[in-house]
């Protein structure tokens, strides 16, 4: 009780004294000075941190927004889904697609979609009411998914519309929106569905159908899509969902591309297994894949621009294989034009980043140069025969592209660069082929020892065989067990990996490999891999810590040349002068 007595005593006189007195006191007291300084520093740092907080609060809508993203945050973090800049506002099978702006294209000569039709299939959406809306675009790579979130605030409450567009992987005459609006609000919310209608097309009548058609290029297309309702009401404390289909049909005549388009309307499956249907071809495609580590060093390829660029390519190709329809007689001369792929992919790995490989697709024109440039590379590069598969012999094409894997003589070679393996990668579902066909297909991961050397672990589906690079040392087997193969580098260079089905034609290989040295390969620079980890090659010492650790040092030299000022006066009254003259005088001289 007496200590907080005291303290406010102090407290009440220093506040009762004016300006100059007090200066006067911080000038004959040393210690109040210094904590004085210490006070405003941490007043400050206050300050600065109250208006960080201040300046990165969310709104109301943007609080709903993000609370609605909790749904996806796996596939965010782990690149599967993109949004907003990642995202990619383009939905197609390699029959049809829809862009940025909502507008059918179609292929005329080439495989890509670059044919504007001026026709919109998508519902346009908007919220009645004057409350500000927070728009979310999102783009599922893994299922071949566009979706937009609007979402706003009523009565303190967040209601949200989501809407879902997709071309039908193996059906591909179908387009599908799914719109949900989802309202637990005390107030009705409002919005209406319109479709844009083009003057370019004309429209006909067949029952109940409206039939819009037009001819391009060389064919008829007839296209069939559900009503739009218009305005819809959703009550309070109601969720609501609408589903709206198109069926997009190009034939020889009008006529024809009428009545195919009428038919697969009326006749299109419920819409569970439309979607299952979608969902499966996705996951084929996806069979054959490629991840890589995370990287904060400038200038780097990570995850999302990948996923990214591989979900824009498969839309631009049909899948032939796994489409509605497809039979052994269609299918079996594509598995065969596959197993004639040999030297594909011929040349470096594509990770190089920058590169027209890996430009933006913000816009339909962007994106369909983008598609350009992969598919002539892929062409120039030895995949023709690849390509003639579909969409699933792209999607191998693209990951042996970012591998520098090759076909040869019934065998794969792995030739990526060794100095390039600072970052753990792995690569999966890559085929091995025999005179019979696929034998198996393969997953590598590469990863880092502690002294930072690359290796490889490798599994295979069935009983494979691979030698490390030069294929000096006795083949291994492959299995579903993994297998560690170090990474050596030869001179001349040869490939890092060789895999085959054969024990027998790896040693018949060894004979064919000629290098005069071979060795393990070297150990990465810590500097190149802490680059990648933090973005500094420091060890993320910013521009804030260096700061921190120079107030420390000058806070502990403060504390040192009080401690030596005390040292040097020999008593226990440092800073005050009245005391300091009273023990002086009884101090023999």
């Amino acid at each position: 009780m007496s200590a907080s007595i005291t303290w406010r005593t102090v407290m009440r006189r220093i506040e009762n004294m004016d300006f100059e007195s007090k200066m006067r006191m911080v000038r004959r007291y040393p210690k109040r000075r210094l904590a004085i300084i210490i006070g405003v520093c941490i007043f400050i740092v206050f300050l600065f941190t109250r208006g960080t907080s201040n300046s990165s609060s969310f709104s109301k809508q943007q609080q709903c927004s993000a609370e609605k993203l909790k749904l996806w945050e796996k596939e965010i973090n782990e690149f599967d889904t993109g949004i907003n800049n990642q995202s990619v506002e383009f939905v197609g099978n390699g029959y049809f697609g829809v862009d940025s702006l909502g507008q059918l294209r179609v292929q005329d000569k080439n495989r890509v979609l670059d044919v504007e039709t001026n026709f919109y299939p998508g519902l346009k959406i908007e919220i009645d009411g004057p409350q500000p809306v927070e728009v979310t675009k999102m783009t599922d790579f893994k299922n071949g998914l566009y979706k937009v979130v609007r979402c706003f605030s009523m009565d303190g409450e967040c209601a949200c519309v989501t809407s879902q567009l997709y071309a039908h992987r193996t059906r591909p005459n179908y387009f599908v929106q799914i719109v949900q609006i989802s309202n637990p609000t005390k107030s009705t919310v409002r919005i209406n569905l319109a479709r844009i209608s083009s003057n370019w097309w004309s429209h006909s009548k067949s029952g109940d159908l409206s039939i819009n058609q037009r001819q391009i290029g060389g064919a008829s297309y007839a296209i069939i899509c559900t009503d739009p309702p218009g305005k819809v009401i959703v009550a309070q404390k109601r969720e609501e969902s609408f589903r709206f289909t198109c069926s997009i049909v190009s034939k020889p005549t009008s006529e024809e591309a009428s009545r195919d388009a009428v038919r697969l309307f009326q006749s299109g499956k419920d819409a569970k297994t439309l979607d299952a249907e979608h969902f499966e071809g996705w996951t084929k495609m996806h069979l054959t894949g490629f991840t890589v580590s995370n990287s904060k060093a400038p200038n780097t390829l990570n995850g999302d621009r990948i996923n990214a660029t591989k979900y824009i390519l498969l839309s631009n190709w049909r899948a032939p294989t796994i489409e509605y329809g497809a039979t052994l007689e269609t299918v079996k001369p594509l598995e065969a034009l596959a197993r004639k792929s040999e030297l594909c992919y011929t040349g470096h790995s594509n990770l190089l980043f920058p590169s027209r490989l890996w430009q933006d697709w913000d816009t339909p024109t962007r994106l369909i140069e983008l598609v350009n440039a992969w598919m002539l590379t892929f062409q120039k590069r030895g995949c023709t025969n690849l390509l003639s598969t579909g969409a699933i012999g792209a999607s191998q094409a693209f990951v042996q592209s970012l591998t520098a894997s090759s076909y040869h003589d019934s065998h794969l070679e792995v030739a990526l660069d060794a100095h390039d393996l600072h970052r753990e990668m792995s690569f999966y579902g890559v085929p091995v082929y025999s005179n019979m066909g696929v034998v198996g297909t393969i997953r590598v991961d590469i990863k880092l020892d502690e002294e930072n050397r690359p290796y490889f672990l490798v599994t295979s589906s069935n009983q494979l065989f691979a030698c490390d690079g030069g294929c000096l040392d006795t083949p291994v087997s492959l299995g579903k067990t993994e297998t560690q193969l170090p990474v050596k580098v030869t001179k001349p260079v040869t490939s890092l990996l060789y895999i085959a089905p054969s024990r027998r034609h790896l040693e018949l290989l060894k004979n064919a490999i000629h290098v005069s040295e071979v060795g393990s390969a070297p150990a990465h620079e810590e500097e190149v891999i802490e680059m990648h980890r933090s973005g500094e090659a420091t060890g993320g010492l910013t521009t804030f810590w260096v700061f921190v650790g120079v107030a420390i040092v000058a806070f502990h030299l403060v504390v040192a040349k009080i401690v030596w000022n005390e040292y040097r006066k020999g008593d226990m009254t440092p800073y005050n002068p009245y005391l300091r003259n009273r023990y002086s005088s009884l101090r023999p001289h």
